[in-house]
């Protein structure tokens, strides 16, 4: 590279490093022209009128310390933050010229901040001001309106006074301590207090405001007291003698005492209303109103209550006859089972039991009837005491229907026992056929001793069933016990025919080895003792199926699928 070309770019170099210092220059000059309008314009907003107009005011008490604690704010603004504002920005200016960009850009960021906080200052300072110079005029109007509101409350007391009944008297002392309170708003606004003078007005707002609900209120809950509450009392005093003198009863509840205390309740809250204590007063009146409904509940319910004892309790009778009914007639087929059947639930005890409680819940209701006729009563308690008797009737009957329906179950079980012991003693039979049909050599000790104990035990339970009187119980057992014994009689008669007929297989398949190999000859021969000499068909077949295995080891397989297709053919 030539020394020419180092000069260019040192050349170029400094010409953009200018260029840079330039239009960061340009940009922070713009910036602080921008902030020292801002400045100004501040120092142009109207404060100092305002404050000179008030100054003028004659002002005293609380609105004179108001506006002296804002002039001195404004003194403080004036003095030391316009002051701290203009030194930032003189030192900004320098820093620019200086070209300390960095510093500059602090410098003015400060500024910023105290031209934000200095104009929101300003701002809620001139708010203030306004509303202090503008307090006086809106006195004035707000002054003119509580009058005028003030005058119609007058007015509607005095025109209306029948309306508010003994509280007229205090609602004249409260249009006189409004009438106090507006001598003393007009001594505050005289002596130029404007702010004591709103705060007076407020409180002139709020007791009118109480005033005017006390005047809409009182009329109202004096004519709720009357056309309403007093009126039920004595709808109820009226309505209680009318259900006395017919055979009503409210043994433990004092009607008229209960009446009574709601009155009083009544003459409370109308003793409150007249010292203006609405609250007080609705707080009785809602303890009357609930004691007043509490009344109309007790009494409607008893004619409620008669009206269904008077629909129930023919309804019980006829239920009661009703059950009457069954009860002799699970008497009967009770007796009429016993004779045929030995019962093991205490049927007929439980049917006199139940019948005994039966008639003492008739009894019970026909006292009931018998005092409904001849006095008076709580019907609240006849409806509790009918539900109570239709409860237990209703109990009765369905212990009378399930004793008999379970009585009425034994002549089925036994003609299904019957039927059953008819199959067993034909099964018995072809069970002795089939035997008869394989021809064996014999049977042994067990096949006899359990074909007895099936052929005792059916013959007993013909026996037993033939009694007079059948117990069923012990039938069920007894064809339990047959079944069982029926089912290994089956099984062991099915073993000895099958294990009979692939020995006799067996040895046909081993006599073409029996010259060939002795072992099968002593196996045919043994076999053959057991088979025609003491009837152990099974033992028989295991010893010449095990010999027959050894030397040929598919021929016991086959001479068994031979023989129980042959066996399935033959429909054995």
């Amino acid at each position: 590279m030539t020394f020419t070309d180092i000069l260019f770019i040192i050349i170029i170099l400094v010409v953009v490093a200018g260029g840079v210092i330039y239009y960061l220059k340009m940009q922070q000059r713009n910036k602080l022209a921008e902030f020292q309008q801002k400045r100004d314009e501040l120092m142009n907003i109207s404060i100092t009128d305002q404050l000179f107009l008030l100054k003028n005011m004659s002002l005293s008490g609380q609105t004179k310390r108001k506006y002296e604690s804002l002039s001195a704010t404004w003194q403080t603004i004036t003095n030391f933050q316009f002051t701290e504002i203009e030194s930032a920005l003189v030192g900004a200016e320098q820093y620019i010229e200086h070209h300390k960009f960095m510093k500059a850009g602090r410098s003015l960021d400060h500024v910023t901040e105290l031209l934000e906080d200095t104009a929101q200052q300003i701002h809620e300072l001139g708010d203030e001001l306004s509303q202090l110079v503008k307090v006086e005029q809106l006195n004035s109007e707000q002054n003119e309106a509580l009058h005028s509101r003030y005058n119609e409350a007058r007015k509607k007391i005095m025109n209306q006074s029948f309306d508010y009944g003994p509280a007229i008297e205090t609602l004249e002392k409260n249009l006189q301590h409004v009438e106090l309170n507006f001598t003393k708003y007009s001594e505050l606004a005289t002596e130029g207090d404007y702010l004591e003078a709103q705060s007076m007005l407020q409180t002139i707002e709020s007791d009118l405001t109480s005033l005017e609900d006390i005047l809409e209120r009182i009329p109202t809950m004096y004519k709720q007291i009357k056309e309403t509450y007093e009126e039920q009392i004595e709808e109820i005093r009226e309505k209680y003698q009318e259900l006395v003198a017919d055979k009503y009863n409210f043994d433990g509840v004092n009607i008229p005492e209960r009446v009574d205390e709601a009155q009083e309740k009544l003459d409370e809250a109308k003793a409150v209303i007249k010292t203006a204590d609405l609250m007080e007063a609705r707080t009785l009146m809602d303890k009357a109103e609930r004691a007043i409904q509490d009344l109309y509940d007790i009494m409607e319910t008893e004619m409620a209550a008669r009206r269904y004892v008077n629909k129930e309790m023919p309804r019980l009778h006829d239920l009661l006859q009703e059950v009457r009914d069954e009860s002799r007639y699970a008497g009967i087929e009770v007796d009429r089972i016993a004779q045929s059947y030995i019962l093991h639930e205490n049927e007929l005890e439980r049917v006199a039991e139940l019948t005994d409680q039966l008639v003492a819940e008739y009894n019970r209701a026909k006292d009931m009837a018998q005092e409904i006729e001849s006095s008076a009563v709580i019907y609240t308690t006849m409806k509790d005491n009918i539900k109570k008797i239709r409860k237990r009737v209703e109990e009765i009957s369905n212990q009378f229907v399930h004793i008999v329906q379970g009585l009425n179950t034994l002549a089925l079980k036994e003609k299904d026992i019957k039927k059953n012991l008819d199959i067993y003693e034909v099964e018995l039979r072809n069970l002795k056929r089939r035997v008869e049909k394989s021809h064996l050599p014999g049977l042994n000790e067990d096949f006899f001793t359990k074909f007895y104990q099936v052929t005792n035990q059916i013959e007993n339970l013909s026996r037993v069933l033939n009694k007079v009187r059948v117990d069923i119980e012990e039938v069920e057992m007894l064809e339990e016990q047959l079944a069982e014994n029926f089912e290994q009689l089956d099984v062991l008669t099915e073993e000895i025919i099958d294990s009979a007929n692939l020995t006799e297989y067996m040895i046909q398949q081993s006599n073409r080895y029996r010259y060939d190999y002795q072992e099968v000859d002593q196996a045919i021969q043994e076999a053959q003792y057991l088979f025609h000499q003491e009837y152990r068909y099974s033992e028989a077949l295991a010893v010449i199926e095990k010999t027959l295995r050894r030397v040929d080891q598919e021929a016991p397989t086959q001479v068994r699928r031979m023989y129980h297709q042959e066996k399935q053919r033959r429909g054995y």
